[in-house]
């Protein structure tokens, strides 16, 4: 009777994991950075700045600003009445005619022109494009005052103004304000990093006693700062669409560690989850994914020796601190990825890399907090009794999500 049990156990998970395959199929994605970019010159009072965004994001305006005839005209509509300029709160004309042109990286570019009336004290830019169309949206944002070095700045929706000395010797930036940008910029960028996020609740489906969390989430830490240092300061440049794939991987492997840790039939594991591997590592290079070769043969020979290493809970608590170090370096390339866009301001490389390392943590810490916080309630409610069965779901759609999200990435699917 216990084996009859275990086994449809078994069998009903297996169908609960399929059918959430199938369901998140449906067009779901992950880590799908809404951002935008602007180059701005100033001087003697006329200012001209380079807007540049992609297409895509482009057609999520027309629920703000209605219809255009195309996306050149919807973008030229919808910059004109969300970019403003000010210098002593004087407002600087915009031209009337806006040029907007398809790059060869399919964005649109946008030329803007503003003409002031006075060009020395503070300038103050205003920029509320696409916050009401993706309240995630980032704007970067980079600055030359005469003929000064470029200073950059970062817009969200949070943050919509910046303002500028156009005195001599007066229009840098502060190490304090950048620093500042980037700690919002890192705890906004885990927050809607959704991979990463499914990864911080894997870990917790693991253990949930303070000092092992504080030991995995240490290692994670560790991991990424590390690799996010290296990628952003441009010393190792590794593929950034693997990277993502590779994180789906990290989602797919500790979820399911947490689900089939308490089954006793092991080596039924080992063997399948290192076959399934190799079938997709087969099919990679006779399809072409964007994997490669050697990367297959490390995952897989990673993956049949840890299963083998993790039998009990037990193991997986002791291994974990070791195996979010690893995975950590995984996940701080794809942290990385968004300051590879922007690029670090000259002369506050360091001030910027640790204030955006800050904002993860700040980020991370939260989604910890907030997720003992929910295990301590649940401990004191009636529906405590139903916990296991929680946790199997969860671990089950973060499985469904970490499958789906490798797998398509893999093979170039999204």
């Amino acid at each position: 009777m216990l084996f009859m049990a275990r086994s449809s156990m078994n069998k009903l998970k297996f169908a609960i994991t399929f059918f959430v395959l199938i369901f998140s199929s449906f067009g779901l994605k992950a880590h799908q950075i809404s951002q935008s970019f602007s180059n701005w010159t100033v001087e003697e009072g006329n200012i001209t700045a380079v807007f540049s965004v992609t297409s895509r994001q482009v057609t999520l305006l027309p629920v703000l600003d209605g219809y255009s005839n195309n996306l050149n005209e919807q973008l030229t509509e919808h910059l004109k009445k969300n970019i403003r300029v000010f210098i002593n709160d004087k407002n600087c004309i915009l031209d009337s005619d806006i040029p907007t042109k398809l790059s060869s990286d399919s964005s649109l570019k946008s030329l803007l022109k503003f003409n002031c009336l006075e060009d020395k004290g503070i300038m103050r830019i205003e920029n509320s494009s696409f916050f009401s169309a993706s309240a995630g949206h980032i704007h970067f944002a980079r600055i030359r005052i005469d003929s000064n070095d470029w200073q950059e700045t970062i817009f969200t929706s949070t943050q919509q103004e910046a303002k500028f000395s156009l005195l001599s010797g007066k229009n840098q930036r502060g190490s304090l304000e950048i620093f500042l940008d980037y700690i919002k910029l890192g705890f906004e960028h885990i927050l809607s990093g959704y991979d990463h996020l499914a990864f911080l609740i894997a870990l917790l489906l693991v253990t949930i006693r303070p000092r092992k969390i504080l030991l995995t989430i240490t290692g994670f830490t560790v991991g990424h700062s590390i690799t996010l240092a290296l990628a952003a300061l441009g010393l190792i440049q590794p593929s950034t669409i693997a990277i993502e794939a590779l994180i789906g991987f990290t989602i797919l492997l500790v979820a399911g560690e947490s689900l089939i840790l308490e089954d006793k039939d092991q080596n039924s594991f080992s063997v399948g989850s290192t076959g399934l591997l190799i079938i997709l590592a087969v099919l990679s290079v006779i399809l072409g994914g964007i994997i490669s070769p050697l990367t297959w043969l490390g995952l897989i020979i990673f993956m049949y020796s840890y299963s083998r290493l993790v039998r009990t809970r037990g193991d997986a608590e002791y291994y974990n601190p070791g195996l979010t170090l690893i995975f950590g370096l995984i996940h701080g390339f794809g942290f990385a990825s968004v300051l590879l866009d922007l690029g670090l301001p000259k002369d506050k490389t360091v001030t910027a890399l640790l204030g955006f390392n800050l904002g993860v943590e700040f980020g991370q810490i939260l989604v910890v907090l907030l997720a003992i916080v929910f295990l301590y309630m649940l401990g004191k409610s009636s529906l405590v009794k139903y916990k296991d069965y929680l946790f199997n779901i969860v671990a089950i759609v973060l499985i469904a999500l970490g499958t789906f999200w490798f797998i398509g990435r893999a093979f170039g699917l999204q």
